[in-house]
């Protein structure tokens, strides 16, 4: 009898055993794990739960442990692990026909591929989503799956599916009285409706938005949408709008500690001072831009070492757990442990030295290179100048030898128009012999040679014309290098610009400047001519010079008042001895 009890209690005992490591079990206490915050005990669980659970051809739960595995490492930011576990997860509810999990699986999957940037990918599995939603009568789920395709469809360039796809969302949220959803979805239509360029549209699906949040009394997202029309107006030029817009936001994200809108408002802020020429407020909101720039990226950084500290951290307390559980002797794999990290540090020193010699090395041999190839490319562009200079001198014989002609030319039509047709050719030679020699000009020049050689190209410009030309100029800018792209693009823009002076025969006078804010070069060029009007194609060619650089420009236009060109392009800032010099005009 004793025997028999013996061997039922050990029967009881095993099953038991069995039963606390059954795949449903583990994937229990994984999850537990998880909410937890441990994940790394929840992560191995988890993992041992799908492992039995394909051994044991469990896909129902091993479809839930994949599942569950990829919401930890989603919490961790582990995008790429997330992914591949979503992805294992799937074949398992389609072979057990869960299609809900399926729906799910597959949006979550597309909100991962949208993060990627694989678009087409994206789109395949959010229309799976949204298909079995429909069928499930899911409506919740498939206004997510409608919202997630929406910005997938935006990086496609197919706007009207995106706001397709967004209305249809919009309804079922409206329905259900959920406000935040519905602000959300209507921000993203007023970001699709701005890509298309209907702006009018774009500034209703904002305000809308706007009302949800405020009503929801989420301040957040309000300094959001208020930061987002402020763009939308100054696309619009309305810049009063703009700049009151951008205030508001920028007061609530100051209130609330929102970085990201503080930055970016005070960029929209310093734009819209600029283009209604308040010039001193521009700069001081465009420091302030690129203090809490540098101030938000910082954070991010130092967000981003806690976080691998505290995973390093929780990798050492782990690693001591295991040590703990074995019966090795201590005394001597310390010893071990701590002689081998002498050695480490002593090597990683010398490394650091031998490397910090071989960089200052390197650093010098290329301030030595850079010095030689900017006297040697000055000296080219010396010798070009002369060239140009005799080249100049010979046209202007031709020119007076042309004109002599024409003035004899009296009675033979024929003469006269091929005298004059050779005086056009002259100048026409002359204008490209000048900007040869820019184009000869070295790769880089710093911006106090730019500046004192792009005085001579304007002066030079209208130097036989009646023009008076005002120059606006600092004495030394700065010893930040401009490149040939950008030297080039600013120069084709002058140069058209220059034409359109010359053209007009009201213009007595013209004024040249140039800014340099430590971070941007400003040119402007003002005439008291006419004021006309320029075409759509006009500004759209010289816009199209500044392309490739980064820049910007803008033409306005006074009848009887003359026109002014704004030019401003990005300058890269140099780390040591730069001086920052500003002028007002």
């Amino acid at each position: 009898m004793k025997k028999i009890l013996f061997f039922f209690a050990l029967l009881v005992g095993l099953t038991c055993s069995a039963q606390d490591n059954s795949p449903k079990h583990l994937l229990e206490q994984g999850i537990e794990e998880i909410s937890k915050n441990n994940f790394s005990s929840g992560i191995s669980l988890l993992k041992e739960s799908a492992t039995l659970a394909r051994e044991n051809k469990d896909e129902r739960t091993m479809g839930k442990a994949y599942t569950a595995l990829a919401t930890a490492y989603l919490k961790n930011d582990n995008t790429a692990e997330a992914l591949k576990n979503y992805i294992l997860a799937l074949p398992a509810f389609k072979n057990t026909r869960d299609n809900l999990g399926v729906a799910n699986t597959s949006k979550e999957i597309g909100l991962l591929y949208v993060k990627q940037n694989r678009d087409d990918l994206a789109v395949q599995y959010f229309t799976e989503a949204i298909k079995l939603g429909k069928q499930l009568n899911n409506e919740m789920l498939t206004a997510d799956a409608l919202t997630g395709i929406g910005p997938a469809y935006e990086n496609l360039h197919k706007i009207d599916k995106s706001l397709e796809a967004y209305s249809q969302a919009l309804a079922i949220y409206r329905a259900r009285g959920m406000e935040i959803q519905a602000g959300q979805t209507l921000s993203h239509m007023g970001n699709a409706y701005k890509k298309l360029g209907d702006f009018p549209q774009s500034i209703l699906n904002y305000k809308e938005a706007l009302g949800y949040f405020n009503s929801a009394n989420d301040r957040f997202k309000v300094a959001d949408v208020l930061c987002s029309l402020g763009g939308v107006l100054a696309m619009m030029e309305d810049y009063n709008e703009s700049l009151r817009l951008y205030e508001q936001a920028y007061l609530d994200a100051t209130s609330i500690k929102y970085d990201e809108v503080i930055m970016n408002a005070s960029l929209g802020m310093a734009n819209a001072y600029e283009n209604l020429r308040q010039y001193p407020e521009s700069v001081r909101y465009h420091k302030i831009h690129e203090q809490k720039k540098e101030a938000f990226i910082n954070a991010k950084h130092s967000k981003e070492i806690a976080e691998l500290k505290a995973r390093a951290g929780k990798t050492k307390i782990v690693t001591a757990q295991s040590e703990d559980t074995n019966s090795s002797s201590t005394s001597t794999a310390g010893y071990d442990f701590y002689f081998y990290t002498f050695i480490g540090v002593v090597v990683l020193i010398v490394l650091v030295i031998v490397g910090f010699v071989l960089r200052r090395n390197a650093l010098k041999k290329n301030k030595e290179d850079n010095m030689f190839s900017e006297a040697e490319g000055q000296e080219r562009l010396r010798m070009v100048q002369n060239l140009h200079n005799d080249l100049d001198s010979k046209l202007e014989e031709i020119n007076s030898l042309s004109e002599s002609i024409v003035e004899r030319a009296n009675g033979l039509p024929s003469i006269k128009s091929q005298g004059e047709a050779m005086q056009e050719t002259t100048r026409k030679i002359e204008e490209n012999i000048r900007d040869i020699v820019w184009l000869l000009t070295p790769k880089t020049t710093t911006l106090t040679n730019y500046s004192g050689s792009i005085k001579e190209y304007v002066l030079d410009y209208f130097k036989d014309s009646p023009v008076e030309v005002l120059i606006s100029e600092p004495d030394s800018i700065s010893n930040t290098v401009i490149t040939k792209e950008s030297q080039v693009g600013l120069l084709s823009v002058i140069k058209d610009s220059l034409v359109f002076v010359k053209e007009d025969p009201q213009v007595s006078k013209v004024f040249f400047g140039i800014t340099y804010t430590g971070t941007r070069l400003m040119v402007s060029i003002k005439d008291n001519g006419q004021g006309i009007e320029k075409s759509e194609a006009d500004k759209k060619r010289l816009d199209s010079h500044l392309n490739s650089t980064g820049g910007i420009m803008r033409i306005d236009c006074d009848p009887g008042w003359g026109s002014v060109v704004k030019i401003i392009i990005p300058v890269e800032k140099k780390p040591r001895g730069k001086k920052t010099v500003m002028l007002n005009f």
